[in-house]
């Protein structure tokens, strides 16, 4: 039988109705004023009949219309050729807006790009409004962040393996992997940000580690935020309070950080706020991870501008924990509890702050949506329901099928273990191949060689 696969990555234009769908080596591009595909790497099948989309052309029909009604009359305006797309599972990817000014007509004109990077070490740059390819370079290692600096010259990218390094926009010619280190970690990079007036780079890693490192002079280190007794997965500056860093992961609060000068101001346990919950079934239970009974990992945040909410998913947690900004004290406060039947993998906020969640949908769950929405109205949030125009259509082309679901629980692997990371093969300590190629011998090779943490929830009495 086969599985729709889930969709890994979200990433949401910060001032358009634009939202990135990751799946495998795929992406789509969908409008979410409309919740209509505007662009795709793959060909599209309906999962309730046999209706498709080829991405043989370059080019689909355009289909104006807007209503809903009957998701099958609506195409993606782009389909990008096959040969432009990645080869493998896509990992991160960042926007970045380049605004001309037009002597002509004597305005600005503006141009959104599209950086994305896979596990083959490719990194690719797509023009987003016409969805061409603009170009394609190998890169070192595998890339965990990507940055764009403030001009939009530069792809700054960390990677697994420590060091952050900068890549001219349009590589020279003879010189493709061009590239520029900046700064490095003696441990595992895990994320990293530019600050908004381009003066850092932030970068947290697998030893408990913030640095606040001078832009582009990174070997200038301003300072640690220090606090943070596991790994940091996630950092996140506050789109309303660009002096202000927001960091979760391995342990059981997130923290809230003036982070040139390194000081903690706040923070917060979510543990606390998720371990008795009420479920669909009214049942008290406790999530966490199962190897240790006293933790849980923060695996996304995101934020919006408008509510100044701040979303958070933890794995293996079938809910979405909202956090309010309170202005007067200027600290963060827990406001709700969004319930979900399913486990959420990634959450993005959209510019009428409605949360756009993607849902990880395993093979006893494949009647469940892959994507759910909730509409914003005042401090209360709304589930649209399964025909809502918004979700139709991308419920209704979804992804891709596999023949098994991969484990996409790959945070809680960077807890530290008896074996170090950087004594594991390269291909060994990433999750399974998202296309669900090789899935069975992955897994022996994974259990055999004691690498793969074997995660479940539990219910704690």
């Amino acid at each position: 039988m086969a599985y729709r696969l889930p969709f890994t990555k979200l990433l949401h234009h910060p001032t358009k109705n634009l939202l990135i769908l990751v799946f495998g080596s795929h992406f789509h591009a969908l409008d979410t004023s409309t919740g209509a595909l505007i662009s795709t790497t793959r060909s599209l099948v309906s999962s309730s009949n046999n209706d498709s989309i080829d991405n043989n052309n370059t080019t689909a029909v355009n289909n104006t219309e807007t209503d809903n009604s009957s998701s099958n009359s609506i195409h993606p305006k782009y389909i990008i050729p096959s040969t432009d797309a990645h080869l493998a599972t896509i990992r991160t990817l960042a926007f970045y807006d380049r605004v001309y000014f037009n002597t002509s007509s004597s305005s600005s004109i503006s141009s959104t790009l599209l950086a994305t990077s896979d596990e083959n070490k490719i990194l690719k740059i797509w023009n987003c409004d016409e969805w061409e390819l603009r170009n394609t370079r190998p890169v070192q290692k595998r890339v965990v962040s990507i940055a764009f600096n403030k001009d939009g010259s530069q792809i700054v990218i960390a990677d697994k393996f420590g060091d952050v390094y900068s890549h001219p926009l349009d590589p020279p010619e003879d010189k493709q992997n061009a590239s520029t280190l900046l700064l490095g970690h003696v441990s595992m990079v895990t994320d990293m940000v530019i600050t908004p007036n381009n003066k850092y780079v932030i970068t947290c890693d697998r030893d408990e580690h913030i640095r606040v490192s001078r832009f582009p002079k990174g070997y200038n280190i301003e300072s640690y935020c220090l606090g943070h007794k596991q790994f940091v997965s996630k950092i996140h500056i506050l789109p309303w309070a660009n002096d202000l860093l927001i960091s979760a992961g391995g342990d059981d609060f997130i923290a809230l950080w003036d982070y040139v000068p390194g000081k903690l101001l706040q923070t917060l346990n979510i543990k606390e706020i998720i371990e008795t919950r009420e479920t669909y079934n009214d049942e008290e239970e406790t999530y966490v991870d199962s190897e240790d009974s006293n933790s849980i990992v923060i695996t996304s945040i995101t934020s919006s501008p408008i509510s100044k909410h701040i979303a958070l998913t933890i794995e293996k947690f079938p809910g979405i924990v909202i956090l309010d900004w309170n202005e007067t004290e200027k600290q963060i406060q827990y406001l709700q509890t969004l319930n979900l039947s399913i486990d959420p993998l990634d959450l993005a906020y959209d510019i009428d702050g409605n949360l756009w969640v993607s849902n990880y949908v395993k093979e006893e769950q494949s009647n469940e949506s892959l994507i759910t929405v909730f509409k914003k109205n005042d401090n209360e949030y709304e589930k649209v329901p399964e025909d809502h125009s918004l979700v139709k259509q991308i419920n209704e082309y979804g992804s891709t099928t596999v023949e098994t679901i991969p484990d996409l629980y790959i945070t809680s692997q960077l807890r530290k273990n008896l074996v170090d990371w950087r004594e594991q093969d390269d291909d060994d300590d990433d999750a399974q191949s998202l296309e669900g190629e090789g899935n069975n011998n992955t897994s022996k090779q994974k259990k055999s060689q004691g690498s793969k943490r074997n995660k479940k929830r539990v219910k704690i009495e």
